[in-house]
Order: C-alpha cells, then structure tokens, then sequence
C-alpha cells in the first residue's frame, strides 16, 4: 500500500513504466517535467539518506542500537533513491526493505554491498527489536557499518552520477 505523497508520480507504482505509458500522449515538456519530478524525488532519498548518516554519527558508542538503525536508514534511502531513478520503482510498504541489495547492473561493487546491506539489515533488526541483545551480538561492528555505509552513499552518489543526475550534498 502506498503512503499519500506530495508527488503525485509515486502514486503510480513505477513512475518509468508510467512515463513510458504516457509518452505518447504527452510532448517533450510534460516529459521532462516528469523527469525533473522524479530526480527531485530521487535528490529528497538522498537527502534523507544523508539526515539518517548523519545523526548516526553524532550518536556516542554508548547507542549502538540507534547508530545501527540510523546507518541501516541511511543506506535503505540511498537504495531506494537508486531504485526509483533507474528502475521507477517506489513503495512506502513495509516489504520494500527486503530490497534494500537490489542494486543495478553496472553499480561499482554491486554483490559486496548487497550482502553488507543484507547483514547491515539483519544488524538493525536485532538492534531494533531484540531487547537481549548487545553490541557484540551483531554480525559486523559498528565501525564497519559505518564504513561501509559511507562509501555506498558516495558510490550512489557516482554512479547516479553518472547517470545524469546530480545529487545534492555529501556524506
């Protein structure tokens, strides 16, 4: 189920499919207008990926459980920005986060960062609802998540990038 949004493309499911369906009917400016919506969606992701990077990084050791959430966050919104700009896909629906590794053909270390976005899901699970839990119960430290979730952002960064689409801020 989708969320009401203040786009009103993401009420379509797959925005590219619709673009296509649309582009018949539609001249070369509503295209384009549809196009500078969906990369403004796209730069909104990114933005919110980078909000939740952030605030993981100002956390103290001490909250684990919240850093590893938020790094989870800021890499699942840097996949969702990804999928929406090159596939059109947008959910809002809680089984979204079982896509979190699908990542394009062509993106720079696509099979690494499915895994540790997989791993880095399964650490915020843990973190998020196993109350027994502690730091040293995750699969990979902190630190690592961190690195790791770094280095996605700026590589979502290049590659869309490379796709015509500048993305505003830096992690």
């Amino acid at each position: 189920m989708l969320v009401a949004s203040k786009s009103p493309l993401l009420g379509f499911g797959n925005v590219r499919k619709a673009k296509d369906r649309l582009a018949s009917i539609l001249n070369a400016e509503a295209l384009l207008a549809i196009e500078s919506e969906i990369e403004n969606n796209v730069n909104e992701l990114y933005a919110l990926a980078l909000t939740h990077y952030r605030f993981a990084k100002r956390q103290p050791a001490s909250q684990w459980r919240q850093k590893t959430s938020r790094l989870y966050y800021a890499a699942y919104n840097a996949s969702r920005a990804t999928r929406l700009y090159v596939h059109g896909e947008f959910s809002t629906d809680a089984s979204d986060h079982k896509q979190v590794g699908k990542l394009p053909d062509g993106f720079p270390n696509r099979s690494t960062y499915s895994n540790q976005l997989g791993v880095l899901r399964s650490d915020r699970n843990l973190a998020d609802y196993d109350h027994l839990s502690r730091a040293a119960d995750l699969t990979n430290p902190v630190s690592e998540h961190t690195q790791i979730v770094r280095q996605y952002l700026d590589d979502v960064r290049d590659y869309l990038s490379s796709k015509g689409i500048e993305l505003r801020g830096n992690p």
